[in-house]
């Protein structure tokens, strides 16, 4: 039997399944009716401890920025014009629909007293008309389907043991999601997480590891939060001292209602050798460079081999936010600054130093009603690289390490910076906020208005980036048109370019696209 004909036999199996297992099903009284009656199915109850919570995402684009590489054409991320393959033409055009949907299941067994929890999370993404029967992530539109494309994004366990005396802990065992804040992001708002801590500028990816996310306070507001957290990125011998490691401390205080002050301290020790991803990982990585973080070169002559890297590093972050998801006032300010420090350990070489920092802050103003009317202006320092051979003095993030490994969200940029809602194609002129290791110096600000409060949102917003030297990276101009039909489903048109980059054209992309969150 064919593969259609199986996949049509089970869909009419399936179809008839939930009456299996029911009460048996009986001829009706009336012959005349010629009917069967059968079971309803019966709900679960309300307290049955299972939760889901669902993204669904699609966009159609157009865009002058061309892919060249059949090989990265099914996930394209990083830098413009770098080694991912792309390329901004001044004849072609990409034309090209996206879908993704990601599932989060949530199981709190009702006999466990709500003190223990087992999340799992999965993906599937494509572009239509891509891939069927083979096995690869990020692809499976094509005619027929049938691939296998399944990406576990989270799988762990949370325990959360009763306390009292208003403090509250839950601890994470497994592959979780990792921010750079005191705030678990399982329970987290976006705001927490984007405009709190390091803003998951330094690190939002998965990893697996263990984390104690702890707080005390009344149920109106916490007074103290927490993070403890041991991860493993790379173990590539379980018997040889090869790994890469990451051990996370933050803390948060509100002093009082709407302010936070957060202190945040962070280890990575990398005995990998350079190895873990397909592209490597660490700062003299391809994975890097593809990411537009620093790929440093300690090759004694063009052409020698590359020697290997190990790294000690440490980031310590202060950061401050009043009023930061706009719910007690008008008027939201967050600010950080932090510190990157360690030492870099080179093969036969001297070791480089890492004195690196970075600092910004935004400023967010409700001026009309409405969750869209809010204009908003933001600024970002990195610091460059100098002509030092024993010291680097930009900063390393995430992206040295995973593909995605820190992203820069609250931007609003589309092109300039990575656009947040991009599905399979997440690139930019500036990727990482080290920007290749020659330092930033950033700025974005947008202006939104309801024209009906709550049901369509208009905005205009722009970006520009040049390095602390005062090399050029590009100003970009934005909009967007928003409906918001339903609660959590948004509807939208969007349009950007770029003008004054280092790329030989300018990139501008159009998309449409919707945003349905499920639970």
């Amino acid at each position: 039997m064919t593969g259609p004909a199986l996949t049509a036999l089970a869909v009419v199996a399936l179809s008839a399944a939930p009456a299996w297992g029911q009460q048996p099903i009986e001829l009706a009284d009336d012959p005349a009716r010629n009917t069967w009656e059968t079971a309803e199915p019966t709900p679960p109850d309300a307290d049955d401890g299972f939760r889901f919570l669902g993204l669904v995402q699609a966009r159609y684009n157009l865009t002058n920025i061309v892919p060249t590489s059949p090989y990265l054409d099914g996930q394209v991320v990083g830098v413009l014009g770098g080694t991912n393959g792309t390329e901004v033409s001044a004849e072609e055009r990409s034309r090209f629909g996206e879908y993704r949907t990601v599932g989060f299941f949530n199981y709190a067994p009702p006999t466990f007293g709500g003190r223990g929890e087992l999340t799992a999370a999965f993906e599937v993404d494509f572009s239509f008309g891509d891939q069927s029967y083979l096995v690869r992530g990020n692809t499976g539109g094509a005619f027929g389907g049938d691939q296998v494309n399944l990406q576990t994004r989270r799988l762990h366990s949370t325990f959360r043991p009763a306390l009292g005396g208003g403090h509250s802990l839950d601890i994470v065992v497994g592959l979780q999601f990792l921010a750079d804040g005191a705030y678990n992001p399982a329970t987290a708002t976006p705001d927490d997480l984007f405009r709190g801590g390091g803003g998951l500028k330094f690190f939002g990816s998965e990893a697996a590891g263990v984390s104690a996310y702890g707080g005390w306070g009344d149920s109106f507001q916490q007074r103290l939060r927490y993070r403890l957290g041991a991860y493993t990125l790379y173990e590539q011998g379980t018997a040889i001292e090869d790994d890469v490691t990451l051990v996370m401390v933050d803390a948060e205080i509100a002093p009082a209602y709407g302010l936070q002050l957060g202190l945040h301290g962070w280890l990575l020790r990398d005995n990998g050798d350079g190895g873990g991803s397909v592209f490597g990982s660490g700062p003299s990585s391809a994975l890097a460079e593809l990411q537009g973080a620093a790929r440093l070169d300690f090759r004694p002559s063009e052409g020698a081999e590359a020697p290997v890297v190990d790294a000690d590093l440490i980031w310590l972050l202060a950061d401050a936010g009043y009023n930061r998801a706009l719910t007690t006032g008008p008027v939201g300010v967050t600010a950080f600054a932090a510190a990157n420090l360690g030492k870099l350990y080179v093969e036969e070489q001297v070791d480089p130093d890492v004195r690196g920092f970075a600092t910004g802050g935004e400023l967010r103003v409700r001026y009309a009603p409405g969750a869209g009317s809010i204009a908003r202006v933001e600024g970002l320092f990195t610091s460059p690289n100098g002509p030092e051979e024993d010291v680097y003095s930009g900063v390393i993030t995430g992206n040295s390490y995973g593909i995605v490994g820190a992203v820069w969200a609250t931007h609003g940029a589309v092109l300039l910076f990575p656009d947040v809602q991009g599905i399979n194609r997440h690139v930019g002129v500036v990727y990482d906020v080290s920007n290749k290791g020659e330092g930033l110096v950033g700025t974005s600000g947008s202006v939104g208005y309801d024209i009906i409060p709550n049901k369509l949102t208009a905005s205009a917003g722009y970006a520009w980036g040049s390095t602390p030297s005062g090399g050029s990276l590009g100003t970009e101009v934005n909009g967007r048109l928003i409906a918001h039909p339903w609660f959590l489903f948004d509807v939208g048109l969007v349009g950007a370019r770029v003008a004054g980059s280092p790329l030989e054209e300018d990139p501008w992309a159009v998309y449409t696209y919707l945003s349905w969150v499920v639970f």
